[in-house]
């Protein structure tokens, strides 16, 4: 079988992750080039990781003729997202995209529309769907065993230093995108509305309270309506615990992430004991 010729589009700090999927996957596919704007950044990585046989370009343009490589990587800076996914599928190549997909719906429409032209796959970083406990939970509500679900809370808690918003694509609308929200809670996001789907509606709070080199907002806090149903959606670059979590309060169950389940019946004065079935 002919092995995926593959090309890493940006050799920033996520670029490594996706290295190592490649080798790990080596019989199925080969890296073929490595790109960055600053060419000794791409050089490092192809020595840390032993890629002496790769190119090294400054340019992505100058890869999407290449007939060697069939798929692309990108680890750019939100704001390019959108225009190379689009040069790349109208090349031909399948594209994987770092989270978030791009900064606005209009973007994410161009990048799909692309891919339904080309036929070729587009794919957007979600991974944390594959983990164990985001998939037991998915399992339980789709065959009901929990009955509806009431409320929901998340919680993406991060802690970044002001250092963080150095990086010169970092801490602007224009080139982020956005903030903890966008960049940091899209997993969360992701994972929410792939449970328990698309709200009604949302109403947000969002502020800066801690990084003054930076723009975009640090903390957010949402509520999502659903029929019959309420959740809330937090997140910050100011907790110092990082903590990343799920809690679905449903008819039957409580269940969370990280995993556990609790469940209690109701007694005669409407308080409760617990419900070991």
């Amino acid at each position: 079988m002919k092995k995926l010729g593959v090309a890493i589009i940006g050799a920033g700090n996520i670029a490594p992750a996706h290295i190592r999927g490649y080798q790990n996957s080596h019989e199925l596919c080969e890296i073929k080039g490595l790109c960055d704007i600053y060419p000794e950044k791409a050089r490092k990585l192809s020595n840390r990781f032993g890629l002496s046989d790769v190119s090294i370009v400054e340019d992505y343009h100058s890869l999407l003729d290449r007939q060697d490589i069939d798929l692309v990587s990108l680890c750019l800076p939100p704001s390019q997202h959108c225009q190379a996914t689009v040069d790349f599928l109208s090349a031909g190549k399948h594209v994987i995209v770092e989270k978030p997909m791009a900064p606005s719906l209009d973007e994410c429409d161009l990048m799909i529309a692309a891919q339904q032209r080309s036929g070729k796959v587009l794919s957007v970083i979600s991974q944390n769907r594959f983990r164990t406990a985001p998939m037991r939970v998915k399992q339980l509500l789709d065959e009901g065993a929990l009955g509806r679900v009431l409320f929901t809370r998340v919680n993406s808690m991060w802690w970044r230093g002001s250092n963080y918003y150095d990086l010169w694509w970092r801490g602007t609308y224009e080139k982020e995108g956005g903030g903890c929200t966008l960049n940091h809670a899209v997993h969360q996001i992701d994972i929410l509305q792939w449970l328990i789907g698309m709200p009604d509606s949302v109403v947000s709070v969002m502020s800066n309270v801690n990084h003054t080199n930076s723009e975009v907002e640090d903390v957010s806090l949402s509520i999502l309506s659903y029929p019959g149903s309420v959740a809330e959606v937090n997140a910050s670059l100011v907790d110092h615990d990082e903590k990343q979590e799920f809690f679905f309060a449903a008819e039957k169950a409580s269940i969370g992430i990280p995993w556990y389940v609790k469940s209690v019946k109701q007694l005669p004065n409407g308080f409760y004991e617990p419900n070991p079935e």
